[in-house]
């Protein structure tokens, strides 16, 4: 019962049409009201007028007390036809009284007078009259003016006029109509694509971009640009899916062949059974580390940083503090006594920590790393450079993309997943930050990480 009580949804076609022909009638109703206000008003007043000068015409016809109808009748400049005139000569006794022709048989009738008038009349036989009297030289003059003509005119006046807004409404509301279903086609396409596209499974296909209106335009140039996203999205998820499965798989597959091995010939080989074990462990180290970083990664993804003014060379300091007893490369820190960035210090000392042993990783044990932290025109900048193996050109555009590795990398003396530089180019993101990758001189790489100022109200609160 409660859904049947629910309005039913409009289409934008329904919505248009439904407000633009209201407002056709309306206006067309104003129109005519209006056209007809005015006539009626026009001949209302000439009647008046008529009368008006009809009674003037009289009152010099009037000779010797007596009406002169030849007279009135020739040279009154209206048609007096249809105007019934009586004279009362109220000073001779008896009374005397003249009449025009055909007043006597007028004046025999009922007369009923139009309500909310005062001279208006209706009598059978000659229709709607109106009335007027003056006295002249003792004589009271009184004209019964026939309004048939004037409402003849006006009755026409309002056919046509009511002809004319019926026509207005059923033509308007058939273009209105055409209009909106013009105006709603592009629209009403792009819902039908985007329905279609729904059902598919696979990638979606670009929505057709009509050329008008403008507002459809844009809608469906940004649907496309979110259906691109949708479809980079889902295969970086495949891709990602790929990779962590094969990066899995190997470990796994090392681990049950060495488990096999121990059960075939442990008995007979005791001596392998500690080198299958330590391979084993190594293993699931290694895939322990793999799943901690999808972890990292995954949560990187969801994650919402509150970014608050963070002192870059602290952070740095702490890090490299940290860092320099874990890794044999010499590192060092230089830059600016002080440099305020907005940022996540967590996040910030993690992406340094990555991008230090990234550093480590792909460089020999004399060769120095160096983080240098500096206020720069474009921002707060933090540099880690090393003289390792470096990035070529065609590389330096893929080393952030999940579980891929530099091909100098995919040697076992190198272990890795594949995935600290993507956590550090979410961590980045997350920070309204950018990082880049340089060649560094002789050798190596830079590693540039970029982070917003303080804003100036920020400071002036501190």
């Amino acid at each position: 019962m409660w859904g049947e009580t629910m309005t039913k949804p409009q289409t934008t076609a329904h919505e248009i049409r439904k407000r633009f022909i209201g407002m056709l009638v309306l206006a067309t109703l104003i129109m005519g009201t209006a056209i007809i206000t005015v006539v009626g008003y026009r001949q209302v007043r000439q009647t008046q007028q008529t009368a008006t000068r009809l009674m003037r015409g009289l009152k010099h016809s009037v000779i010797d007390d007596q009406p002169d109808w030849h007279w009135w009748r020739r040279y009154s400049a209206i048609n007096t036809i249809d105007t019934y005139v009586r004279v009362t000569n109220q000073e001779k006794q008896p009374v005397k009284r003249y009449y025009s022709p055909f007043t006597r048989y007028f004046l025999t009738l009922d007369h009923h007078r139009i309500p909310g008038t005062q001279a208006v009349t209706y009598t059978p036989e000659f229709g709607f009259t109106y009335y007027r009297q003056s006295n002249y030289h003792g004589n009271r003059l009184e004209i019964w003016l026939n309004l048939t003509p004037i409402l003849d005119t006006l009755a026409s006046v309002i056919v046509v006029v009511l002809l004319v807004m019926t026509a207005t409404i059923v033509l308007g509301s058939a273009y209105v109509r055409v209009m909106a279903r013009k105006i709603t086609q592009p629209l009403a396409s792009l819902n039908v694509a985007a329905q279609v596209q729904t059902r598919q499974h696979e990638k979606k296909m670009a929505l057709p971009v009509p050329a008008q209106p403008v507002e459809v335009q844009e809608l469906a140039t940004s649907f496309n640009e979110l259906l691109q996203t949708v479809n980079d999205h889902a295969v970086q998820e495949r891709q990602f899916t790929s990779n962590a499965a094969h990066e899995l798989r190997t470990p796994i597959a090392a681990i049950l062949t060495h488990v096999q091995l121990l059960k075939r010939r442990a008995a007979e080989h005791p001596e392998i059974v500690s080198q299958s074990i330590d391979y084993i462990g190594e293993e699931s180290v290694r895939m322990k580390k793999l799943v901690d970083s999808l972890l990292t990664l995954s949560r990187a993804d969801r994650a919402v940083l509150k970014l608050e003014p963070t002192d870059l060379v602290a952070a740095a300091q702490a890090v490299v503090t940290r860092e320099a007893a874990l890794i044999k490369q010499p590192l060092t820190l230089h830059g600016d006594p002080t440099v305020l960035a907005l940022g996540d210090i967590e996040s910030i000392e993690q992406i340094l920590t990555a991008l230090i042993d990234n550093a480590a990783k792909y460089s020999s044990a004399t060769a120095p790393i160096t983080v240098d932290v500096r206020s720069t025109p474009a921002g707060q900048r933090i540099t880690v450079r090393d003289q390792g193996l470096g990035i070529s050109d065609d590389q330096k555009a893929h080393v952030f993309e999940r579980f891929y590795r530099v091909d100098t990398a995919r040697t076992p003396e190198i272990a890795g997943t594949g995935l600290g530089l993507a956590i550090v180019a979410q961590l980045v993101n997350l920070n309204r930050g950018t990082i880049s990758i340089k060649d560094n001189q002789p050798r190596g790489s830079q590693f540039v990480l970029t982070l917003p100022r303080v804003p100036q109200s920020e400071k002036i609160s501190e």
